[in-house]
């Protein structure tokens, strides 16, 4: 028993060493990654939603400042195209034919995060909330014939809230990988306009409000920028020198 206990105490503390080696209070972290988004159809008003979605692009930027080990908080900056497909028959002589329905070729998010992290040998697990605000840099008049059928109006705007969550490997003191899954909900706004496009529309005054969830996969790189003699996160090498990020 003494041993089963003893083997338990060594256990428990090693993994306590383990969480303070691998704590960050203190140090800023910048990431920037891209990959792959998904949206689901948009809801309310919007007349075009599509039959699936194809893969879409996306890129982030963010920096955060640990609070403490187990907590980071700070901004990010994401832009995604958000796009639908369809095979649609909307006329006689109009058929989607898998063409491209597009809400916004570069839709920018701008959002306050907040992260829980568990930290691990060599890296971190985290998830945490998001949300900001919305806008779309996108010209409704480069329709491209050859793959799009309908592009929506160029002043998309509104209020973005979301959930990611992800793992951070770190190679050295300084830098480190990440995988992130996150999704991203967006209640759209337009003016009094339904786009432009090869698809008849009725009521070309309707304003336009919607919402439409992303699903984003990225991967990238971070940097720690620890501050003066922060010593807590030195850890003996285990793949070459350097501290987990």
């Amino acid at each position: 028993m003494f041993t089963i206990n003893k083997t338990l105490l060594v256990c428990f503390c090693l993994s306590l060493f383990s969480s303070i080696a691998f704590a960050q209070r203190g140090a800023i972290e910048l990431a920037a990654g891209g990959g792959v988004s998904m949206n689901n159809a948009p809801t309310a008003n919007m007349p075009f939603t599509g039959t699936s979605s194809p893969l879409n692009y996306v890129t982030q930027f963010n920096a955060v400042y640990n609070l403490h080990r187990n907590i980071a908080a700070g901004i990010e900056i994401r832009s995604s195209e958000l796009s639908r497909t369809t095979d649609s028959v909307y006329s006689p002589l109009i058929y989607g034919d898998g063409k491209k329905l597009v809400y916004s070729d570069m839709m920018i998010t701008a959002c306050a995060i907040v992260n829980g992290k568990v930290n691990v040998m060599r890296g971190y697990f985290y998830g945490g909330l998001a949300a900001g605000y919305a806008t779309s840099l996108h010209d409704q008049t480069k329709l491209r014939t050859t793959s799009e059928i309908y592009r929506a109006p160029n002043d998309g705007k509104g209020f973005v809230w979301g959930i990611q969550g992800g793992f951070t490997y770190g190679i050295n003191s300084f830098m480190g990988i990440y995988a992130e899954a996150a999704l991203r909900t967006y209640h759209i706004n337009h003016s009094n306009s339904l786009g432009t496009g090869l698809l008849p529309i009725t009521n070309p005054n309707t304003e336009l409000s919607y919402n439409i969830t992303a699903y984003n996969l990225t991967v990238g790189v971070k940097f720690r920028i620890m501050p003066p003699r922060r010593v807590q996160n030195d850890i003996p090498g285990m793949r070459g020198q350097g501290r987990s990020l």
